[in-house]
């Protein structure tokens, strides 16, 4: 359970975006708290948001639209972070294609020093770097591809945890 005491709805919500209620999105600072308020829960089980507001703005509507809002605002982050991988990836199969292609580059040039005389320490130099370029070019599409899209997918899952939460307003 993540609660949270407020002492109107305004308080939660983006008092820049100018959408309408029930489709705003979360004031930054309070959606970063029910994350990693959510983060620390893990994700064994559901979650359950628990919103306590005193008696008089606990029964008004725009309280009582809480709950879609909230779900609405973490859906979009979702989206925007499923927008974010995707991007990513495409970043990792550029980066993989240009890393291919100076990795092939180094290796024919590589070759074709090979058929000079190779056993002058410049071109056994030159042929070493272009060796390490070749392979240092391949390091940013395998870090993407091996390691940065797991924190995404991972703040994917949760975000779309958090939009599928039960959210309940309590009068305080």
């Amino acid at each position: 359970m993540i609660e949270i005491k407020i002492n109107a709805p305004e308080q939660i919500l983006n008092s820049f975006d100018p959408s309408p209620f029930h489709i705003r999105d979360l004031d930054d600072r309070a959606a970063e708290y029910i994350i990693e308020s959510a983060e620390e829960l893990g994700s064994a089980n559901p979650l359950l948001l628990v919103i306590e507001l005193p008696r008089s703005e606990a029964e008004r509507d725009l309280s009582q639209d809480l709950p879609e809002a909230l779900s609405n605002s973490f859906r979009y982050r979702a989206t925007q972070a499923r927008f974010r991988l995707r991007d990513l990836f495409r970043i990792g199969r550029l980066s993989l294609a240009i890393g291919l292609a100076v990795l092939g580059l180094c290796t024919l040039t590589i070759h074709l020093l090979g058929h000079s005389d190779g056993s002058s320490a410049l071109v056994q130099m030159t042929e070493q770097g272009l060796f390490i370029l070749g392979w240092v070019a391949l390091w940013r599409p395998l870090e993407i591809f091996l390691y940065d899209w797991w924190p995404i997918r991972k703040r994917i899952a949760l975000l779309d945890r958090l939009a599928g939460a039960r959210i309940e307003i309590r009068p305080r």
